[in-house]
C-alpha cells in the first residue's frame, strides 16, 4: 500500500475540516482579538492537544465506540452544546466590557493556563472533531497500517492544527484587527456570542435524532 499517498490525503481532508467555520475557529478568532496574542495562542495550543486526543483515541477504536455505544455521542453533543451556549452567553455578557489591550491593565485577563484550558474544551466537547476522527480518520487510514503510518498520522493531525490555529491567532492579534475589533466591539462579541449560542442550541435539540 502507499502510505505516502494515505498521509497525503489525510493532510488534505484535515484541512478541509479544519478550515471550516466552527467552534474552534470562533474561539480562536474571538481571544486573539479580545485578549492578547499570547492568550490567543495558548488556546490554539489547547486546540491541538485536543486534536492530539482524539486522533489517538480513533486510533484505539473511537469508530467502534461510536458505533456500537450511541448514547456515547448524544451525551458528548448535549455536553458540546452547553458548552458553547456557556461560552456564547458569557460572550454577550462581556460585550459591553472595555476593550483592554495591556495585559497588566485587564484583571479579566486569561492566564495561559485558562486559554490553554478553554482551547482543549472546545475541542474535546466539539462533536464535529467526534465526526471527523471517529469516520473520516479511520476510513482513510487503514487499520493494519504499521505503527510509523499513524504515529505519523497524529503528527500530521498535530502540525496542522497547531500551524492553522497558530496563524489565525497570529492575524487575528495584529494592531489593524484589534483596531477594527476594539471600534466594532458590542456588535462583534455579540455576532460571536449569537454564532456560539446557535451552535450550542442546534447540538443541544439534535441530540435526540442521534442513530
Amino acid at each position: 500500500m502507499n502510505y505516502a499517498f494515505v498521509l497525503g490525503s489525510l493532510v488534505v481532508f484535515h484541512m478541509l475540516a479544519l478550515i471550516s467555520p466552527g467552534p474552534n475557529v470562533l474561539i480562536v478568532m474571538q481571544t486573539a482579538m479580545s485578549r492578547t496574542r499570547r492568550a490567543s495562542i495558548a488556546t490554539a495550543s489547547g486546540i491541538a492537544t485536543g486534536s492530539i486526543i482524539w486522533s489517538s483515541s480513533a486510533l484505539v477504536g473511537l469508530n467502534i465506540v461510536l458505533e456500537h455505544f450511541a448514547w456515547f455521542y448524544s451525551v458528548l453533543k448535549l455536553l458540546g452544546g452547553i458548552y458553547l451556549l456557556y461560552l456564547g452567553i458569557k460572550m454577550w455578557r462581556n460585550a459591553n466590557q472595555p476593550f483592554v489591550q495591556s495585559l497588566s491593565a485587564n484583571t479579566n485577563i486569561f492566564t495561559t493556563w485558562q486559554a490553554y484550558r478553554l482551547g482543549l474544551l472546545t475541542t474535546l466537547t466539539n462533536p464535529k472533531a467526534a465526526i471527523f476522527f471517529g469516520s473520516v480518520f479511520t476510513a482513510i487510514l487503514p487499520p493494519a497500517s504499521p505503527l510509523w503510518v499513524k504515529l505519523a498520522a497524529i503528527a500530521i493531525i498535530c502540525f496542522d492544527s497547531t500551524m492553522w490555529h497558530i496563524s489565525l491567532a497570529y492575524f487575528c492579534s495584529t494592531r489593524i484587527v484589534q483596531q477594527t475589533y476594539e471600534s466594532s466591539k458590542h456588535w462583534a462579541d455579540r455576532i460571536a456570542g449569537t454564532a456560539m449560542g446557535i451552535l450550542g442550541i442546534k447540538l443541544i435539540f439534535s441530540r435526540a435524532t442521534l442513530k
